[in-house]
C-alpha cells in the first residue's frame, strides 16, 4: 500500500525505537476496495508517554492523551496515533466508562466494530487479518468483530454504522449480525441526534440504501419515530435520486396531507441543519403544484426559488407524478432566464415610487407584475411594465 509521507515517518520513527505501528481501520479497508482514504489511524503498542519522548522533536497535540491518542504535525498534517487499548464497561451504550493499555494487537483489533474495519497494515508485516476482514470484504458482507450483540450493546451506533456501511457499500449484512442489530435497536434511544443524523444522511444517500430501508424498516422507526411506518417508491427511480430527494419520498408516502409538518418535527429531533430542514419543508408543501406548462414552473419558480423548484421536479419523478420531461423544462425555463425574482424585473421600486405608488402598494404591485409576467399576459420589458403600472394608477 501506497503511504503518505507523514505515515512512512511516523511508523519508521516508532519501529527504529523497537515499537510496532499500522495504519488500522478505514483506510486500510478502502485500500483493499481500491478507493482513496479520506483519512489514516495508526495504531502502535508504544504507549502515550512512550510517543511524546519518540516524537519530542516534532510538533504534537494532546488530542486525547487520557484515550492514548496523541497526533503528529507532519508538514502541517495531522496524524493521529493510538496506543493499543482494551475498554472498560459502557454502562451508557456509548462510550467505555474506562480504557487501559495493553502491548498486544490482538487485544486493540478484537475491541473494534466490524471484521472489515478490524485489519491493519505497515510496510514490514504487510497485511494484518486477524478477523477475515478481507475475505468478508471479498465477499461484500458486514460482520461484528466478536459476538454482535456484546458489540452493539457496547456501543449503539455500532447498530446505525453496519446499515450504513452496507448501504454504502452495497453490501450484505450477516446473520448473527442482523439478528443482534434488530435485537439491540431500541438502544438507538441513547445514542446522540447528531450523530445519528450524520450515519442516516450518508445511509439514505448509499447505492445499496433501498434494500437497507427494506430490510431494516423497523430501525429507522427507532430512529425516526416519524418513519414508524413507512413504504418506498419504485425501485428504479429511487436509485436514481439524490440522497435528499429520496429521504422527502418516504415522508410523502408516509403522509400524503401532513408530509412537510412530518419532515420538520423528524428533522427538529434529529437536530438537522436548517438549510436542509426548509429545503425538505418547502418541497413537501410545494409537491401538489401543478408543474407541466411554462407558466406553472415560473409560478413554482416564484414560490420557491431554484433550489426547492428543482427539489419538487425531483422529488415528483421519483414518485411517479411527473416525468423527466418535466424537469428537462424546468432546466431550459431556467437557462433562458426566466423572471422569477422582483430582482429579475426590468423594473423596480424606484421606478413605482416616481410613478406616485407609495408603501406597501410598492412591494405588491411589483409582485402582482410578476406573476402576470410568469403567466406570459405580460413581457419583461421596461417600456411596457411601466405602461402596465401607470395604466392601473390611471395615468
Amino acid at each position: 500500500m501506497k503511504l503518505p509521507k507523514g505515515v512512512e515517518f511516523i511508523i519508521e520513527r516508532l519501529e527504529t525505537k523497537n515499537h510496532r505501528a499500522d495504519i488500522v481501520g478505514g483506510c486500510v479497508r478502502d485500500f483493499l476496495l481500491h478507493k482513496e482514504p479520506n483519512d489514516y489511524d495508526i495504531t502502535t503498542d508504544a504507549t502515550p508517554e512512550e510517543m511524546r519522548e519518540i516524537f519530542s522533536d516534532v510538533r504534537t497535540l494532546d488530542t486525547g492523551i487520557k484515550h492514548g491518542t496523541l497526533t503528529v504535525l507532519y508538514d502541517g498534517e495531522p496524524y493521529e496515533i493510538t496506543t493499543y487499548r482494551l475498554d472498560g464497561e459502557y454502562s451508557d451504550n456509548r462510550h467505555p466508562d474506562s480504557v487501559s493499555f495493553t502491548r498486544k494487537l490482538f487485544d486493540d483489533l478484537s475491541r473494534r466494530d466490524f471484521t472489515v474495519n478490524a485489519m491493519c497494515y505497515n510496510p514490514n508485516d504487510g497485511l494484518t487479518d486477524l478477523f477475515s476482514g478481507k475475505a468478508d470484504l471479498d465477499n461484500r458482507i458486514i460482520r461484528a468483530v466478536g459476538d454482535p450483540e456484546k458489540r452493539f450493546t457496547e456501543d449503539a451506533l455500532r447498530i446505525l454504522r453496519a446499515l450504513r456501511f452496507a448501504a454504502t457499500l452495497d453490501f450484505t449484512i450477516e446473520r448473527q449480525t442482523s439478528l443482534a442489530i434488530r435485537k439491540t435497536a431500541h438502544l438507538l434511544k441513547n445514542v446522540s441526534k447528531e450523530r445519528v443524523y450524520s450515519e442516516w444522511k450518508k445511509l439514505i444517500s448509499g447505492i445499496g440504501a433501498y434494500r437497507i430501508l427494506s430490510e431494516y424498516s423497523g430501525v429507522i422507526g427507532v430512529i425516526i419515530p416519524e418513519l414508524l411506518e413507512f413504504k418506498l417508491p419504485e425501485k428504479q427511480l429511487f436509485d436514481k435520486a439524490r440522497g435528499e430527494i429520496r429521504e422527502l419520498s418516504l415522508f410523502a408516502l408516509a403522509d400524503e396531507y401532513n408530509a412537510d409538518e412530518l419532515f420538520s418535527v423528524a428533522m427538529m429531533a434529529l437536530k438537522s441543519d436548517n438549510r436542509h430542514k426548509n429545503f425538505g419543508q418547502s418541497v413537501l408543501k410545494c409537491l401538489k403544484m401543478k408543474t407541466n406548462t411554462v407558466h406553472e414552473l415560473n409560478r413554482l419558480l416564484i414560490a420557491l426559488g431554484k433550489e426547492a423548484a428543482i427539489g419538487v421536479l425531483e422529488l415528483k419523478i421519483l414518485l411517479g407524478i411527473a416525468t423527466y420531461e418535466n424537469k428537462t423544462l424546468l432546466e431550459e425555463l431556467l437557462a433562458s432566464g426566466a423572471c422569477y425574482r422582483i430582482s429579475d424585473m426590468k423594473i423596480d421600486g424606484n421606478d413605482l415610487l416616481r410613478l406616485g405608488i407609495k408603501g406597501r402598494a410598492v412591494g405588491e404591485t411589483l409582485n402582482n407584475l410578476l406573476y402576470l409576467i410568469a403567466d406570459g399576459k405580460l413581457e419583461n420589458e421596461r417600456e411596457r411594465l411601466l405602461d402596465e403600472v401607470a395604466k392601473s394608477v390611471g395615468k
